[in-house]
């Protein structure tokens, strides 16, 4: 049993480790164009990579004396890798071009910088550049050339000015900001190095961290945005075979009110239409003009509001017969799309 024992910053990592594969499993089903998601899955390959390395350490590292080589690298890509992905966030219809590719070439820069001076100011790493000198310098070096890329985004700060407007511009600019925020912490703690052992802890957490901004906001506006933007060419029978889709879609809301399965996904639709999940995005895109959660919960609220009117029953035992799955939520998007809440609505149409 002694073998199954794992350190916390194990746990966190592996954690993160099922996390990005998560993701990279769930971006490539969902999107219709892997070219629009390249960024994207490199990004969380090379972050998956980072957490296997922290994890593996205590059973690998003794295979190589590179091993914290490579683990920097993997960690080192973040930044760079980051701003590529913020470019694509904010511009959203297009990858990012070559020129700021390049910007990942920044990374096996700031290692030939960190083995010149390490040789330049110790002595006795010259035989043996694998010395902690190298490797805090290494940090150091790392931390400046994450940080140099950032200036990329200050150079192009404009194609932010108008995100706001922009479909999911709100969420997509707290996401780019958050990210940023982030970045900046994991730079910091590469320069003021804590001990080894809070050192991997904290850098664990703050991948984490990205990772549930991942699961809570990129998937649902990143991969949805693309579709849209790399869907193929549109031709009279796609056009037909569209709108057949979109009057069953129809037929399923208004006579089979799935939506009052609160765990009812695009998955679930796209299998009983018996199409792909980027067809069903891409109708209800083009013929409902609304992304499919929005169109479930018009139909939820519209049917709440009957129920509110014609009976007696609790605004929580509503919510749940609709298809929410709490009452915050519920109240939530009724607010939003009436104007009031549930209970107001109530209230005042029997006023």
């Amino acid at each position: 049993m002694e073998a199954l024992r794992f350190t916390l910053p194990e746990v966190l990592s592996l954690i993160g480790v099922v996390q990005c594969v998560y993701i990279l499993v769930h971006m490539c089903f969902r999107s219709g164009n892997l070219r629009g998601i390249v960024l994207a899955l490199l990004y969380f390959f090379v972050l998956g990579v980072a957490f296997f390395l922290d994890l593996a350490r205590s059973q690998l590292f003794d295979l190589t004396p590179y091993y914290n080589v490579y683990s920097w690298s993997a960690w080192a890509l973040g930044p760079p890798l980051s701003v590529l992905l913020i470019i694509q966030m904010a511009r959203i219809t297009s990858l990012p071009s070559i020129l700021y590719w390049l910007l990942l070439l920044i990374v096996p820069f700031a290692f030939i910088v960190a083995r010149g001076l390490v040789g330049y100011m110790n002595q006795i790493c010259i035989e043996d550049w694998l010395c902690s000198d190298f490797f805090i310098l290494l940090n150091i070096t790392g931390a400046v050339a994450g940080s140099a890329s950032f200036l990329v985004i200050w150079s192009q700060r404009t194609i932010f000015t108008d995100i706001l407007s922009q479909k999911a511009g709100q969420e997509r600019y707290w996401l780019i900001l958050s990210l940023i925020i982030l970045n900046i912490a994991m730079l910091s703690l590469s320069i003021f190095r804590p001990e080894a052992f809070h050192f991997i802890l904290i850098r664990t957490v703050i991948g984490l961290a990205f990772v549930y901004l991942v699961s809570t906001s990129l998937l649902r506006i990143y991969p949805n945005a693309l579709l849209v933007s790399y869907r193929a060419p549109i031709t009279e029978d796609s056009l037909s075979e569209d709108k057949d889709i979109a009057e069953k879609i129809q037929e399923l809301l208004k006579l089979d009110k799935i939506y009052h399965e609160a765990t009812y996904s695009r998955s679930d639709l796209a299998r009983e239409l018996g199409v792909s999940e980027g067809t069903v995005s891409r109708v209800i895109n083009l013929y409902f003009n609304k992304s499919f959660p929005k169109l479930l919960n018009e139909y939820r609220v519209e049917d709440s509001k009957q129920l509110l009117l014609e009976t007696d029953a609790a605004v929580s035992v509503i919510s749940q017969e609709v298809g929410f799955n709490s009452l915050p939520s519920f109240n939530r998007v009724f607010k939003e799309l009436v104007g009031q809440s549930p209970s107001s609505y109530r209230k005042n149409i029997i006023k």
